[in-house]
């Protein structure tokens, strides 16, 4: 899988973040993260196409550097939600679901939460997750939102603002094995039931 230049790759730009040193190093960046990043999407096949984010920021609204300090890839993602991982420093995300819901997408969620029968199937694709690691966002809200009981048997559903489901794995010598492959493509199967009721439930923004 991803082998140990990779990491190599990510400390020096951690230390030589700019655009020229990036440019100059660029092989580096595409031999050891992007390449095997593209491996690792190929066994994902059955889950969408992937998308792999650009290496570079946006730094005229924000103060950050000029290099993203970690391989990010969107897989089989669309306007409901889908599934992701990151390679960076801080370990190998994997998650899965729908990164900030539009207004209409969280009212459509909180209706289905509302509604028994629908968040049992949500609270059962939760459950296979977890079975496999993965650990449901934390609510955003501090209370119930406006139009709901705060006394709702369901509130803390109610209270997310953030509908994923993530898992952090510290980096371990697996990472470079093939072993990693399998590790993602079972943890993100586990979430599919999530990405599904999403997918039924929520749907698509109707915004804009």
């Amino acid at each position: 899988m991803w082998p140990p230049a990779a990491l190599e790759f990510l400390r020096d730009l951690e230390d030589n973040n700019d655009r020229d040193w990036f440019k100059a190093n660029r092989a580096r960046y595409d031999d050891h993260l992007v390449a095997p990043g593209r491996a690792l999407a190929g066994s994902l096949a059955h889950l969408g196409p992937p998308r792999f984010f650009r290496p570079y920021n946006d730094a005229r609204f924000h103060h950050r550097p000029p290099i993203k300090e970690q391989l990010g890839i969107a897989i089989g993602y669309g306007g409901a939600g889908g599934y992701y991982v990151e390679l960076s420093l801080d370990g190998l995300l994997i998650g899965a679901g729908l990164y900030h819901p539009a207004s209409d997408q969280l009212e459509r969620f909180r209706a289905a939460i509302d509604d028994g029968r629908r968040a049992k199937a949500f609270e059962r694709a939760v459950a296979t997750a977890e079975q496999a690691g993965l650990t449901l966002v934390e609510p955003a809200l501090k209370r119930a939102p406006r139009g709901y009981p705060l006394d709702h048997p369901r509130v803390e559903r109610l209270r997310l603002k953030n509908l994923t489901l993530f898992h952090r794995h510290a980096l371990e010598p697996w990472l470079h094995e093939e072993r990693c492959v399998e590790l993602v493509r079972d943890e993100l199967d586990a979430t599919r039931p999530f990405v599904a009721w999403l997918g039924k439930h929520v749907g698509p923004s109707n915004a804009g």
